[in-house]
């Protein structure tokens, strides 16, 4: 099938042609239509059960004759490290030598002892996405040596759930001369267990694995290279694979721990975004160095982090680098470890890395840290935080370079050396950043510094979260949740131009769905599954968050918007429709959806802003009625299934009519989430996400408008606040409701404020944050970001695709705004300026794009711009017509 054809056809061909293609479907194709979701029994009294999976081979990478390789043991402890290597002769020029390849857990690749690249991207175990590799300029006539070091997590971990050891590769050599050479993971391969890094090391805390003890005294230096010779602790790689089209978890290798796999259908597929670049920030300075004593044995803090292990000795007053290196005298005995303190100048994803002269066997615990209080300043000895970010090095004689395996969350980074008795010197110390590659880089800048200030923190954020999927910080999760974390597909596509990441996010969260219709809340985590189980005991608060599953209907919904593509949702679809069933089976009678007691899941919605779960209730379901309002329903229709849509629709107003029924105090003409058991709690409790998905559901009566702005305004106590990642729901209903001054002031009373934005140029998870704490300073609330161009700017899409964007300024005191906003089909520019009462508004606009300008009643705009609506709620809409440069003047906005 072409490409686009998928956009010719209705849904009810679309997933017909999804069948016949053999796509994954988690509902029985026989039900592809409006009945699929009925809540009542069929006549057989037999519940629908979902067909097996069934994958769509266009998305399949076969590498034969490649097969999953290992080292040829029946037990893989947990965090163990492996070597691969192969030796290959090249005899002629080489034009292009391209293939794949794929290591599980993580992977580290070099050619010829050259770091090429570390992968792979996060993946649901069942579809592991196999990394491009392209050695066309790397490799030399005569010996190469293709290397990669390897290491199984075993452990779940944040972006890990679970899965099998494995190594598989293919090169596809091609010659100047034509001829072909094929290289591939076989029994060719020799493979070493790594000794340098202790197999079956703990933990580093329950969403991370990988706890690093890595001693450079039994590193096989030189292995990676040409000339290395292989001694008796190297073995040819094992086979445990008969094709090369499935993951690993469908091989034989052996999986004690969780006894995962076996008979398992998987597909094995391409890597669906760019690979990371790396690239070098050396912008350290040396802030402090001092020593500390140890009352236990230095080794007993950190694998258990002991109460009163050591107290603060002398503060060193000298540290300034001679000769490019920093020079210390070793620590006082066992007893005492020497403690240096750098900072970059703003937060940062990479990978720590520094070289350092020192005799064999000292040892260096290398920590990170996203915000630090000095010593001299009150603050504490050592950096090493609850989620135990450190990394122990053990350092062979002379000189030793090293650097971490995985990536950290740096602004500080920290040494602790001991073990030592001769002097210490160190040359440099860097960071290897991840940068995802952007089609773009954001251009927008006001003429308020405060709100700049912001924008650049914001940008700076979502390169610290976006990589191989959208995350809501690295420095404890990693873990893609939707919800919250999802309306960073927004900045995504309009800011940086950027659409395979988001699709990536949709495709992958997708796979999450469970046997119950629900999502995972984050997948692929662990710790997901970990709470299934733990729940089944009632062994925690947390549950599968079941609001998120939510969220993701308007994140697929959003992203359809943006890029019009049917062909990004033949698997994504038919899961949505199963939550959709989950939906109406819960609202069978004229009750509301539950928030309490919910078995496997829960409801978060903010959960800080409330005093109890049950005041969840008004918020979620006005939540769930705007989605299938706003997203499924629209995503029904654009799949033929005008039906359904119908179905949605009127399932949301009949929701939205059963909050206002419970929760609707005519005397204040606002909804009182507890107003149903306000008499026992002696206070009537309201919250911005149910005032918000009220407004912006469409389902508040404009009678209630003025009482809704005042208790927003004046944010009493017994207001519910939103926490950053969702307080863009406020933003857009301020703009909405026409006063998106609220917004500028928000800006300055909390925004400005963060530690964050003061000092390491990101945006934090919480309103207030602590230094030395668990405080996560890069999450993904960018809502000032989102703003300026949703609500400032006033630009949303109206057409999937493109075709037809909405443009409402509303400038507030801004005297310029400048930004571009990408669209599928070319870049808008949008630029005001000038103060309210004589602005000027400029506008590019892409050929195949259209604008309805929405503007006051009673602004003049020049004749000849056709208006195609008058006075709807005090606007007025005007054409403006794709591929044309448009000036015209505002005094209303």
């Amino acid at each position: 099938m072409a490409k686009n054809q998928t956009n010719k056809l209705s849904r009810r061909g679309f997933l017909g042609w999804i069948s016949s293609a053999g796509v994954v479907s988690l509902i029985p194709h026989a039900a592809a239509h409006s009945s699929l979701i009925s809540t009542h029994p069929q006549k057989s009294g037999k519940a629908i059960s979902p067909k097996p999976f069934s994958f769509p081979k266009r998305r399949e990478l076969n590498l034969d004759p490649a097969r999953w390789i290992w080292y040829p043991a029946e037990r893989i402890l947990p965090n163990s490290f492996f070597h691969f290597r192969r030796e290959i002769k090249i005899k002629k020029a080489v034009r292009a030598a391209k293939g794949w390849i794929l290591g599980e857990s993580r992977y580290l690749f070099m050619l010829n002892g050259i770091r090429i690249q570390f992968g792979p991207a996060p993946s649901d175990p069942r579809f592991s996405e196999a990394d491009p590799l392209d050695l066309s300029a790397g490799l030399q006539e005569g010996e190469n040596v293709l290397a990669a070091t390897v290491v199984y997590f075993g452990f779940g971990d944040g972006a890990w759930p679970t899965g099998k050891a494995g190594f598989i590769f293919k090169l596809d050599i091609e010659y100047q001369d034509g001829d072909m050479e094929h290289v591939v993971s076989d029994g060719n391969w020799s493979v070493q267990y790594a000794r340098s890094w202790p197999a079956g090391k703990y933990k580093r805390w329950y969403l991370r694995s990988l706890q690093e003890v890595f001693d450079n005294r039994h590193y096989p230096h030189g292995w990676n290279k040409p000339g290395f010779k292989e001694d008796n602790t190297w073995q040819k790689a094992a086979l445990f694979s008969k094709e090369g089209n499935s993951t690993a978890l469908s091989s034989s290798i052996s999986d004690y721990l969780y006894d995962s796999g076996g008979d398992i259908q998987t597909q094995l597929r391409k890597r669906s975004v760019p690979l990371l670049q790396e690239k070098t920030m050396d912008s350290f300075s040396i802030k402090e160095a001092h020593y500390v004593d140890w009352k236990v044995p230095v080794e007993e803090y950190f694998d258990f982090k002991t109460a009163n292990a050591f107290q603060a000795g002398e503060v060193l007053m000298e540290f300034k680098p001679k000769n490019g290196r920093w020079t210390f005298a070793p620590p006082k005995g066992e007893g005492q470890g020497l403690v240096i303190s750098f900072e970059l100048n703003e937060q940062a994803i990479g990978w720590p890395y520094f070289t350092i002269e020192a005799e064999e066997g000292t040892n260096i615990e290398v920590m990170v840290q996203q915000s630090h209080r000095l010593l001299k300043e009150g603050g504490p000895p050592l950096i090493n935080n609850n989620f135990h970010s450190w990394t122990r090095f053990i350092c062979k004689e002379g000189e030793n370079k090293l650097i971490t395996f995985d990536y950290e969350s740096v602004k500080w980074i920290q040494l602790h050396i001991h073990h030592t008795n001769k002097p210490i010197s160190i040359t440099s110390i860097v960071l290897k950043r991840r940068v995802y590659d952007f089609p773009y880089q954001p251009q927008v800048e006001s003429s308020h510094e405060g709100l700049n200030t912001l924008l650049k923190a914001c940008v700076n954020t979502v390169w610290n979260n976006s990589h191989e999927t959208i995350v809501d910080c690295v420095g404890r999760e990693r873990q893609q949740y939707s919800g919250d974390i999802g309306h960073m597909l927004h900045a995504l596509h309009t800011g940086f131009g950027e659409s395979r990441l988001p699709f990536r996010f949709v495709d992958t969260f997708s796979q999450g769905l469970t046997l119950g219709d629900f999502f995972m809340d984050s997948w692929p985590a662990y710790d997901r599954l970990n709470r299934m189980a733990q729940r089944q005991l009632g062994l925690t608060p947390w549950g599968v968050l079941l609001d998120h599953s939510v969220g993701f209907c308007f994140d697929c919904w959003h992203h359809y918007l943006y890029t019009g593509k049917k062909e990004d949702f033949e698997e994504i679809f038919p899961r949505l429709l199963r939550f959709y069933g989950l939906i109406k089976r819960s609202l069978e009678g004229n009750s509301l959806l539950p928030v309490e007691n919910l078995g496997m899941n829960a409801v978060w919605m903010d959960t800080d802003s409330y005093k109890s779960d049950r005041d969840k209730q008004c918020a979620y379901n006005l939540y769930v009625a705007s989605m299938l309002k706003q997203a499924l329903a629209p995503l029904a229709e654009a799949f033929g299934e005008t039906n359904l849509q119908k179905e949605m629709l009127a399932i949301s107003e009949d929701l939205a009519k059963r909050v206002e029924s419970q929760f609707y105090s005519p005397e204040e003409k606002l909804l009182i989430i507890n107003l149903p058991w306000a008499t026992k709690d002696g206070e009537k409790r309201t919250c911005e996400r149910s005032l918000a998905h009220w407004v912006l559901g469409g389902f508040a009566p404009d009678s209630t408008l003025e009482s809704i702005k005042k208790e927003l305004a004046s944010k009493p106590e017994r207001l519910g606040r939103c926490y950053p990642a969702n307080v863009i729901w406020l933003y857009w209903t301020w703009a909405a409701l026409g006063d998106t001054q609220e917004i500028m002031d928000d800006f300055g009373f909390r925004w400005l404020e963060m530690l964050s934005v003061k000092e390491n140029n990101t945006i934090q998870e919480s309103w207030k944050a602590e230094k030395d704490t668990q405080s996560q300073l890069s999450h993904s609330g960018i809502a000032p970001f989102f703003a300026s161009y949703m609500c400032f700017a006033g630009i949303t899409m109206l057409n999937p695709g493109g075709s037809l964007v909405q443009i409402k300024p509303q400038l507030a005191s801004l005297e310029s705004l400048r930004l571009t906003y990408h669209t599928s089909k070319g870049t808008l520019r949008f630029e005001a300026s000038g103060k309210l009462g004589n602005r000027r508004l400029k506008l590019s606009l892409p050929h195949g794009v259209n604008v309805n300008l929405v503007v006051p009643t009673n602004e003049q705009l020049p004749k000849g711009i056709e208006k195609i609506t008058k006075g709807q709620n005090g606007w007025d809409t005007y054409r403006l017509e794709e591929g044309k440069d448009w000036e015209i003047g505002l005094k209303h906005v």
